[in-house]
């Protein structure tokens, strides 16, 4: 508990479908989460996991960019809440500070604030970066110094299995993957992620 946790991607790999059925399966525990999105409107983040068949009825989700304004709403149910969810951080922004969102003093204010505040409360903390086209998160470098993981979400977008690639972790290893499978209902993992590559052997072959 407590934790923060950025995760990062390439815009359609599947960072939206994992977080959905996140909240829903913190949900099935008796638990909520907090689904914030900065992008889609609420509607739209209902419409997706509806398509997926995942209940996010039990999930609050609001349309919301103001970090004052978003810590108002988790105060207000932080005794149900364990689990808040940022989509995407970029479009974040704190009214005293005047730069535009996305920029790199709005990035690491708003950083600090969500990341202090879920810390004092022992909230689950998850925001999510864009990955740039040299394959880096976007935004500065300081916001990956500030969370206690980075994990990277990769795969072809055109191929139905994804990787998930931990590459910062405070409470435990790093360089670990996790294979998933992009299916119609959502994402599944793959148990034994050896099994992929033999599916393209041929049989019976000399040798």
């Amino acid at each position: 508990m407590g934790s923060a946790i950025l995760i990062g991607g390439d815009p359609g790999i599947g960072k939206s479908t994992l977080l959905l059925q996140l909240a829903a399966r913190i949900s099935e525990i008796g638990k909520q989460a907090l689904y914030v999105t900065g992008e889609e409107s609420t509607n739209q983040v209902k419409l997706r996991a509806n398509r997926l068949g995942i209940d996010s009825s039990k999930s609050k989700i609001i349309t919301a960019t103001n970090i004052a304004e978003n810590i108002a709403t988790i105060e207000e149910h932080k005794k149900e809440i364990v689990l808040v969810i940022f989509e995407s951080f970029q479009t974040m922004f704190m009214s005293d500070i005047s730069s535009a969102p996305g920029t790199v003093s709005q990035i690491r204010s708003s950083a600090y604030e969500l990341i202090n505040y879920a810390k004092q409360n022992n909230i689950i903390l998850v925001i999510v970066g864009h990955v740039t086209k040299e394959g880096q998160l976007a935004g500065p470098k300081i916001l990956e110094h500030m969370v206690d993981t980075v994990l990277y979400f990769e795969g072809d977008k055109n191929n139905q299995f994804r990787i998930l690639r931990s590459v910062k972790n405070r409470f435990g290893g790093v360089n670990e993957n996790g294979v998933i499978e992009m299916r119609r209902a959502g994402l599944v993992e793959i148990s034994n992620p050896s099994e992929l590559y033999m599916m393209d052997r041929e049989n019976n072959v000399i040798g």
